[in-house]
């Protein structure tokens, strides 16, 4: 076969994992059908999983071919690299597809139909509870066939009303061309050898798209399966999986289905050639050391980056930022154990005020707007609670130790924000008592506060408590902390037109961007992040670390509306606003949720976590 190995023999990559096959409750019920339409997926059919080792066939790919096993790999170099241009896709990439298809099977007619494209996390379903799912398919983790026998001929018939009958005379078959868009690591794609799996464990299941209705498989259960994939797929691997073939002494159809490999558990998602992509916003990193030196050229970049975006990374990898990173590490230890207490312990005080105190799940609106609230717990810790004699802090945590450990933390937040600070007011040419850092000082009131939010994977918050609402802060500066993808921002200005694009984590590195407070302080010159957390893996723990600087209480500014308030009253009625149903939200001014940022784009769909490709095409071949 014509296939080319791309390189020496590498050790194998056998994967040892689970497979979810369909819970047959043994009443002879049929399963639950599936509907696709109108923007959405509605998949509730129960699976269950069980351990298989998938094995890795690189090296021996030829050994593996359509007819014989149901699929097939070949080496393809596609002229389409990202799929995002529809025209492009239909246009240069069908073609393609028909030429390879033709090449491999012979097949005199080539039909393409129903590509797709799956940019969204493992656990997509879970993530378009209230808006456009198909907008973020993600890779399907259930064992399956596209078309069963019948569902083959209902396919058929629908793509050739007037042939149909003449074409069922011939021999045709369905077959799906799957190509990653980047190379795969997490979600890998696995098929089973077509000879392992009787016609005895597939089971016809209803499947509904807008005003197709057809016919799929799903599959009982067979520890005798035997499940191959390739490592380490890259976007010159093309995979051919065989729906069906009206050949019955060949092999007629191949199950498939991704699955977990624990080594890349915490890799980005890949993403197939059949959804809508969710950007990683670049931005500029600026030097903390050089900073706090004023260097000249760092200040100028650190005050391009909160003219024009409003955000920007912070890296702390050096003698002068190192000790805020070992601060930090020592947080997320005490917050992870905080968040194990019971919840009585943990809401000791309640929320003594909107800045300091306990705040459960739901307390909220959530990620995804009206009907959802959010998925996170948060402990808020303020700067001038942590300097009182006693202060009101829950008891899992009030002791010596942790207690020195948030001294620490607030305190070194607090010195790097200043040097911030003090590095616009020298690049914005502000003296005297015009300096931002004027109204920040030390020994005055203000709501300046270090909160710790923990977000709970979703099958303990439920289905409507989802991620953090779209919002910009309150504060002055937010200096943020994590680890784990979650966090998606909006570009401002021409930008806006674009989507909210995932925040890259950095190690060594914390995500600064300005609040309210300094965009009212610089007229209106600096641009306020619009932000939100969405959960990107749904069954994971997020934590995150964030430290509020907020202005001195009495601190006097117009805002976006002309207004004259303090510091303090903007505070307490934005969290108000936090708090409020969304229908009291949808009636406030924007400059309150959004701090007066402008968005040029309609948030029409809810975009979620993605970004590393892969292609499906499901194609019809006529032989």
């Amino acid at each position: 076969m014509w296939f080319e190995p791309p390189g020496p023999r590498e050790e194998k990559h056998d994967v040892a994992t689970t497979l979810n096959y369909w819970d047959d409750p043994g009443d002879g019920s049929r399963p639950t059908p599936i509907f696709i339409g109108r923007g959405r997926v509605t998949n509730k059919r129960p699976h269950r999983p069980y351990e298989f080792v998938v094995r890795d066939i690189t090296g021996d790919e030829d050994k593996y071919l359509l007819d014989t096993h149901g699929f097939q790999y070949c080496r393809h170099e596609s002229s389409e690299k990202d799929f995002t241009d529809e025209e492009a896709i239909q246009s240069v990439y069908y073609e393609e597809c028909r030429k390879l298809l033709k090449d491999v099977t012979g097949a005199r007619r080539i039909h393409i139909f129903n590509h797709k494209v799956r940019r969204g996390p493992t656990q997509w379903h879970h993530l378009g509870l209230h808006g456009n799912n198909l907008a973020n398919r993600g890779p399907v983790t259930r064992t399956h066939v596209d078309q069963s026998y019948v569902g083959a001929e209902l396919r058929l018939r629908w793509e050739f009303p007037n042939e149909a009958d003449e074409l069922l005379k011939r021999r045709y078959q369905i077959i799906n061309i799957w190509r990653p868009i980047e190379t795969i690591l997490k979600d890998p794609i696995a098929v089973a050898d077509a000879n392992s799996v009787p016609d005895t464990d597939l089971v016809g299941a209803e499947m509904v798209e807008e005003d197709f209705r057809g016919e799929s498989w799903v599959v009982r259960h067979n520890p005798n399966h035997r499940w191959h994939f390739k490592f380490r797929m890259t976007p010159q691997d093309v995979l051919l999986i065989k729906c069906f073939d009206s050949d019955t002494s060949l092999a007629r159809r191949a199950l498939h289905s991704a699955f977990e490999d624990p080594t890349f558990r915490d890799e980005v998602p890949r993403q197939s050639i059949e959804g809508r992509q969710v950007p990683v916003w670049p931005m500029r990193t600026i030097d903390y050391g050089l900073l706090l030196s004023q260097d000249p050229s760092e200040v100028d970049k650190v005050v391009k980056a909160c003219l024009e975006e409003g955000y920007f990374q912070l890296n702390l990898d050096g003698i002068d930022g190192r000790t805020v990173l070992e601060d930090r590490a020592e947080v997320l230890k005490l917050m992870q154990r905080f968040f194990e207490a019971p919840l009585e312990a943990k809401n000791e005080y309640g929320l003594i005020d909107s800045h300091l105190g306990y705040e459960p799940v739901g307390s909220r609106t959530g990620a995804f707007g009206a009907g959802t609230k959010d998925g996170y717990e948060m402990l808020k810790v303020s700067r001038d609670e942590i300097q009182q004699g006693s202060p009101r802090v829950p008891s899992p945590i009030k002791n010596s130790g942790d207690l020195h450990v948030l001294e620490r933390a607030i305190g070194s937040c607090n010195t790097v924000t200043k040097v911030i600070l003090s590095a616009l007011s020298t690049g914005m040419g502000l003296t005297g008592a015009k300096r931002f850092e004027k109204s920040h000082r030390n020994d005055r009131p203000s709501t300046t506060t270090l909160s710790m939010m923990h977000y709970l994977p979703a099958e303990q918050t439920g289905q409507h408590k989802i991620g953090h609402q779209k919002h910009t802060d309150i504060s002055s500066l937010t200096l943020l902390f994590s680890d784990q993808w979650g966090l998606q921002i909006r570009p401002p200005g021409e930008c806006g037109a674009r989507e909210m694009g995932f925040v890259r984590p950095t190690p060594g590195c914390a995500f600064v961007h300005v609040g309210d407070s300094l965009r009212f302080a610089s007229g209106m010159k600096f641009q306020s992040c619009i932000h939100r957390v969405v959960p990107f893996n749904p069954t994971e723990h997020r934590y995150s670390i964030a430290y509020f600087l907020r202005a001195e209480d009495d601190t006097m500014f117009q805002d976006s509306e002309g207004r004259y308030v303090t510091a303090k009253e903007w505070h307490d009625q934005k969290f108000k606003a936090f708090t409020d149903p969304p229908v009291w939200q949808a009636l406030a001014p924007k400059s309150m949720i959004l701090g007066g940022m402008k968005e040029d784009g309609a948030d029409d769909r809810e975009p979620v976590p993605a970004f590393v490709p892969t292609a499906a095409k499901e194609t019809l071949v006529q032989g």
